[in-house]
């Protein structure tokens, strides 16, 4: 595949967000309207095919003539589809500051990705912050663009799954909202919609949504998806029986129809996808192609995808269309 990555002073005036072509993992780069600020959520994976390789030519040709430099890089969770080339993050761009969920994983990718981070935070190069400890806190990431962080798992301690225990990233630029929920399933949805105080939870409420868990059946429940009510949802998800979707066997098909149902009848998308996509029927246990969601975007079907907003005009472009 043939990815793609715009110089990134392009996104001049705009909020400029790549969900990245990583396959089965998350890796999104978000850039700053005026061009010189840049965010970083997740990194890809290190087991699926090229997932690393895509990654990092997308972040090499992204920063082309630019100083790497990113203020902020967050690591969702410690799964290694999340944080596949973090180390390699750190170890070539400067990272102002790092946050993680505070979990601890049990990886040689998490230990070597902890042991960089420490080293750095010690030669007092980097700022580290521990979500579960700073739940609710703004985090500096540019000057026209607000960036909260949330953890569910701060607000109950007993979720156990790493996928629940994601950091949860909210940005807002002029009116409109953004929402990545790394692979928050349903018991952190349930947390957010019933223990976060009102205030909290109408930080649901947003525009575009990085769709929870690569559109497992765990994840986007119809209660979560109504008080979230995306104008655009995206997918960053493997291809059908490849490496490590051979076990996991998103997105789910069951979840297509829950985002199919609410573009459908509450908010007509700005921007409408077409074609079918494949997604795994839990009950039938088979694979079958569905019409997507209008509103929906998969990067196992448009490769890298690119919401642009700048203050009036939201915009969704595809590296490409694939069957």
């Amino acid at each position: 595949m043939v990815l793609f990555g715009a110089c990134l002073h392009a996104a001049d005036g705009k909020l400029e967000t790549s969900f990245i072509d990583v396959g089965q993992g998350d890796a999104i780069l978000v850039t700053c309207p005026d061009g010189k600020h840049h965010l970083l959520i997740d990194s890809g994976d290190n087991r699926y095919p090229n997932s690393a390789k895509n990654f990092r030519a997308f972040m090499t040709n992204a920063f082309s003539g630019q100083s790497h430099h990113i203020d902020v890089a967050v690591a969702s969770h410690v799964h290694a589809d999340h944080i596949g080339s973090m180390e390699w993050v750190l170890k070539n761009y400067r990272v102002d500051t790092f946050i993680d969920n505070g979990d601890m994983g049990e990886t040689t990718a998490f230990a070597n990705l902890r042991k960089e981070r420490s080293r750095q935070e010690k030669a007092g190069t980097l700022n580290y912050i521990n979500a579960k400890e700073n739940s609710f806190q703004e985090v500096d990431f540019c000057p026209s663009v607000r960036m909260e962080i949330f953890e569910p798992w701060a607000k109950q301690p007993t979720l156990s799954d790493p996928n629940d225990r994601s950091v949860a990233v909210r940005l807002e630029y002029e009116h409109k909202s953004f929402l990545f929920v790394g692979d928050i399933e349903d018991h952190a949805e349930e947390v957010m919609l019933n223990q976060f105080a009102p205030a909290e939870r109408a930080r649901l409420d947003v525009d575009v949504l990085k769709v929870g868990h690569h559109g497992s059946d765990t994840s986007s429940t119809v209660p979560f998806i109504n008080a979230v009510s995306p104008e655009v949802a995206v997918v960053s998800v493997g291809k059908k029986g490849v490496s490590t979707n051979v076990r996991y066997k998103h997105a789910r098909l069951s979840t297509v129809r829950h985002y199919d149902d609410w573009f459908k009848n509450h908010i007509p998308p700005v921007i409408a996808g077409a074609g079918k996509i494949w997604a795994f029927d839990a009950d039938k246990k088979v694979w079958q192609q569905q019409s997507r969601p209008k509103g929906m975007w998969l990067t196992v079907k448009d490769g890298t995808v690119t919401v642009t907003w700048d203050g009036s005009q939201l915009n969704v472009k595809s590296s490409s269309t694939q069957n």
